[in-house]
């Protein structure tokens, strides 16, 4: 969860989508800049972000980029100020990269190579140790800037108070597990409502279909226990300091049963005040 005295990093891949991003978190409220040298972070970031949070767009291309020049001004920000840094890590498949990379013409930023390919990998190994360290990985490389922008309200939304922020994910597994989701769990040993005459057209949402699961004779039992794990893990990373959680439900389709499923948490989530969301990836697409 995100309030007004905190600085974003947004860094990755070149092609991932940065730009994209910076102008999102704009429009959603942010203080943004793009292309910042890492050098520049002390000088364009105040010690007290009050009105807004800040995001700021990271350049590997300036001559002062390296992890340890990164990792340098952060630990001297968060030495100066009270405010907290969050790092959101972008990145994309090497065939979308190499697509884009040849559309729009542009020369790839990491020099040296010949081959867009070798720059692509190049840049990668680079930055990987960054990925590690990220609070939050963000893969755009299926993704249309309006399936980005609600990702990112999930991830990102303004707010005042502190706590952790879950992101309950619907999916398919047919188009394959999201990037960046902490825990998976495959819903696919429910009973599947698209073979039932009247539910195919349906999904998660719908009283037909959620009676249909609620009479399961498995679904009370995993339930409980999901209940009960996530009772115990989310105050635990709470107190270890994690920002945000994010958890997949997957079933065949990514209609039916993840929906349900993630629909089902997170109506109990909300019971138990978590600060939680929720994103059904097919039936947003």
């Amino acid at each position: 969860m995100v309030d007004n005295n905190e600085l974003i990093l947004v860094i990755g891949q070149s092609g991932a989508g940065r730009t994209t991003v910076i102008h999102i978190l704009d429009d959603q409220g942010f203080d943004t800049l793009d292309n910042v040298p890492v050098h520049l972070i002390p000088r364009v970031a105040p010690r007290e972000l009050i009105d807004k949070p800040l995001a700021l767009g990271l350049d590997i291309r300036s001559k002062s980029f390296s992890l340890q020049n990164l990792t340098k001004e952060i630990d001297n920000w968060k030495a100066s100020s009270k405010s907290r840094v969050v790092i959101l890590f972008l990145e994309c498949n090497l065939d979308i990269l190499i697509k884009r990379f040849s559309l729009t013409r542009r020369p790839h930023p990491v020099l040296g190579e010949n081959n867009l390919e070798l720059s692509i990998m190049r840049e990668l190994k680079l930055i990987a140790p960054l990925r590690e360290k990220a609070d939050f990985v963000l893969d755009t490389s299926n993704t249309s800037p309006n399936e980005i922008r609600l990702r990112l309200g999930s991830i990102f939304p303004l707010a005042k108070n502190r706590s952790i922020q879950i992101v309950l994910q619907s999916f398919s597994f047919r188009t394959g597990s999201p990037s960046g989701i902490d825990m998976v769990f495959d819903c696919r040993f429910l009973k599947n409502p698209n073979w039932e005459d009247g539910l195919k057209d349906l999904n998660g949402t719908d009283a037909e279909v959620k009676d249909y699961l609620n009479k399961d004779e498995s679904w009370a039992p995993f339930y409980k226990s999901l209940i009960e794990m996530l009772s115990t893990i989310i105050p635990a990373f709470e107190r270890e300091g994690k920002s945000y959680l994010s958890i997949g439900l997957g079933c065949t389709g990514g209609q039916h049963r993840s929906v349900f499923v993630a629909d089902q948490i997170c109506n109990h989530l909300l019971k138990e005040n978590f600060n939680v969301k929720v994103l059904h990836t097919i039936l947003q697409k």
